[in-house]
């Protein structure tokens, strides 16, 4: 199994190229390309997206590293049309093709949700529509799209809500999207926030459909988005779920808020230990 991390924290203290050779640097075997919360005219999805796309991969080319998944713009609002009139549907699309030629297997969408009222609705069939709608460019590109157990906090009442936060709801949607491009993702801190336990989640996903994963540790109480034993969560037991279902992807992490303030200079030796802690993960992934 290798080793991957989610680059959103490194890119923005060292931009894009340095991040690579950091990661690499510090031992990772890939990278899960970020395509959200980016700068506004960002050369990774400006209208020179594709010519940047391409030096990006040549420079991961030269230096030994991979994309193995990506993660997609999350922007797009329930009531926008999709199609490429509408500027974040168009983001989406130039995401999908930049992880592609990145040589990313599968890149996370983010489910649409809207407030009704004082309270959030995931709308299944409406989100099926907008899957589908992205299904050409899976086929054009040669990209899946990884669908995620996600979240939503009740303003209101402050607790969170899931989305598709089941593992039974998350895999039958899947199926549902009846498309080979169409994979699962699991994030182990959102599958903790929406009333699961991470080594049940996994343990009752159908391990063909689960391609992706975002490895995280927290407390239950807040989307961490730290490092494995720097939390609450049973990493003996997650590993053993995962190793039970015959999970053959990659341990991505996404610690983006753990390295947020890490100070630049300090940046390697937190990667290094990140990746240090990965390898401990595939231990005791082997040995369950």
């Amino acid at each position: 199994m290798k080793l991957s991390i989610e680059n959103y924290a490194i890119r923005k203290k060292c931009g894009d190229f340095e991040a690579l050779r950091l990661i690499k640097n510090a031992g990772f075997d890939c990278v899960d390309m970020s395509y959200y919360w980016t700068e506004e005219n960002s050369p990774l999805l400006n209208e020179n997206y594709r010519e940047y796309a391409v030096e990006l991969r040549k420079y991961m080319d030269s230096i030994g590293l991979s994309c193995n998944q990506a993660h997609a713009p999350f922007d797009l609002k329930a009531t926008e049309a999709f199609d490429l009139s509408t500027p974040a549907y168009l983001a989406t699309v130039r995401s999908m093709e930049s992880a592609a030629i990145l040589g990313a297997k599968s890149i996370i969408v983010h489910s649409l949700s809207a407030a009704v009222n004082d309270r959030v609705v995931f709308n299944k069939d409406y989100n099926l529509e907008f899957y589908r709608s992205l299904l050409p460019y899976c086929e054009k590109f040669g990209i899946k799209i990884a669908v995620e157990n996600l979240f939503q906090r009740d303003p209101k009442r402050g607790y969170y809500v899931g989305k598709l936060g089941t593992p039974e709801e998350l895999c039958a949607f899947v199926r549902e999207l009846d498309s080979p491009f169409f994979v699962a993702c699991v994030d182990i801190g959102h599958a903790a926030l929406t009333g699961n336990e991470p080594e049940e989640f996994c343990a009752n996903m159908d391990g063909s459909l689960l391609q992706a994963l975002h490895v995280q540790d927290g407390d239950y109480r807040r989307d961490a988005h730290t490092l494995p034993f720097l939390g609450t969560f049973k990493w003996d037991a997650i590993m053993k779920a995962l190793k039970k279902i015959g999970y053959q992807g990659e341990l991505t992490f996404e610690v983006f808020l753990y390295l947020a303030n890490i100070p630049k200079e300090l940046l390697p030796h937190a990667l290094a230990f990140t990746c240090q802690t990965g390898k401990h993960l595939l231990v005791l992934f082997e040995e369950a």
